[in-house]
């Protein structure tokens, strides 16, 4: 079987590379202010040009490996990985017989970057999107990405049955369907016929958020949660994995983050209010202290039980 561990410890930018971020320690002297998650694409850019990538696996997740099934329950599918980082669970995904299209989406470029020379089995190239944005002028002229008064460029990296969409996951929002099918395979040159648009549409079949809803400020979890809804088909499944602060010395501890905390009944109230939303199933919950290294690495922020919670939502059809 394939192996799917980040080839290399080194990260590479711009074809230079720079000592194992997992290791390195930045002096004192030069360490700089945490940015406010607010500037979405500033806070993230300062984490990845940080001494660690606490959030990044090196394996496949044993989440993913367990609900493989679960998760695709029919051949041909479409997978979304939102706020998908440098996660080599792109690969397996898309390595799976059963997917025809993985697509994933960060903010930070390098994110993509670094994606795409460690999996290098995919020959991903990258692409400038020309995405069309509706101007909100008398004209009712459509503008292109990055001029004035529009959002800023977005790019993508394809290759081998995997997009690497660089940009705002809310932004897809601010898109009509078909801007979304356009935004998603513009730039795709050979793919099966399954990525291709239907209609004006681009849907999937799956969804898998390993450290996406956790990433996101609170306040946007409706919103979040809305979209997710608008992005899966009629009886598509969602794979969720959240993070339980469930016991803390302080209330800040608890509220602190990214990684935010959500427990099973957060989880509940958010989806089972949606209409789209037929029906939430709790899979599993495990402990992620297990480990005296992990229990003090915890208990310095305030945690003292943390627990990972996966859970199934399915959509009506």
């Amino acid at each position: 079987a394939p192996s799917f561990k980040t080839k290399t410890y080194r990260q590479f930018r711009c074809g230079q590379d720079y000592p194992d971020k997992r290791t390195m320690i930045s002096p004192a002297s030069s360490a700089v202010p945490p940015l406010s998650i607010d500037d979405v694409q500033a806070f993230w850019a300062q984490r990845w040009a940080g001494p660690k990538l606490g959030w990044h696996k090196y394996d496949v997740n044993p989440h993913l490996t367990k609900y493989t099934d679960i998760l695709l329950p029919n051949d041909d599918a479409r997978v979304f990985v939102p706020l998908c980082g440098k996660s080599v669970d792109l690969a397996y995904l898309t390595s799976n017989p059963k997917v025809s299209h993985v697509v994933g989406i960060d903010i930070v470029p390098d994110a993509a970057e670094i994606f795409a020379l460690e999996q290098s089995q995919f020959s991903m190239q990258q692409v400038k999107l020309n995405v069309c944005e509706v101007d909100t002028g008398d004209d009712g002229n459509c503008k292109q990405s990055g001029e004035d008064g529009s959002k800023s460029a977005r790019s993508s990296f394809h290759g081998g049955g995997l997009t690497f969409l660089v940009g705002d996951l809310f932004d897809l929002r601010t898109m009509n369907s078909s801007e979304r099918a356009k935004y998603i395979t513009e730039g795709i040159s050979s793919m099966s016929s399954s990525a291709e648009p239907t209609g004006s549409e681009y849907l999937f079949d799956s969804i898998y958020d390993r450290a996406s809803m956790v990433a996101i400020k609170p306040s946007l979890r409706e919103e979040y949660v809305t979209l997710m809804g608008e992005l899966l088909r009629p009886g598509g499944v969602m794979l969720l994995v959240t993070l339980d602060r469930r016991k803390t010395t302080t209330d800040e501890a608890k509220k602190d983050g990214p990684p935010f905390s959500i427990n099973e009944a957060e989880v509940r109230e958010l989806y089972e209010s949606q209409s789209w939303v037929e029906s939430v199933t709790m899979l599993d919950e495990v402990n992620d202290l297990e480990t005296k290294k992990d229990k003090e690495r915890w208990e310095k922020k305030g945690v003292i039980e943390l627990y990972e919670i996966e859970f199934l939502i399915r959509k009506k059809k």
